[in-house]
């Protein structure tokens, strides 16, 4: 299944992938990272739940720390 990650195409293999699968595969923090599916912000509760459809676009923002 195709989807986009940060506006870039991304395969992913395998059927009911979930957002904290694809948090997982990509490393992103459990804290201080925000995740949104086609233009829709997902709490972070329903990450678990949340099962990725072809072509979806997952935009996911981590803050920066330092000074």
């Amino acid at each position: 299944m195709t989807i986009f990650y940060n506006n870039e195409p991304m395969e992913l293999q395998g059927e009911n992938i979930t957002l904290t699968q694809l948090a997982e595969k990509k490393n992103i923090p459990s804290q201080g990272a925000a995740i949104a599916i086609n233009d829709k912000l997902i709490k972070k509760d329903l990450w678990g739940v949340t099962i990725l459809k072809p072509l979806d676009r997952v935009v996911v923002i981590t803050a920066a720390f330092g000074g």
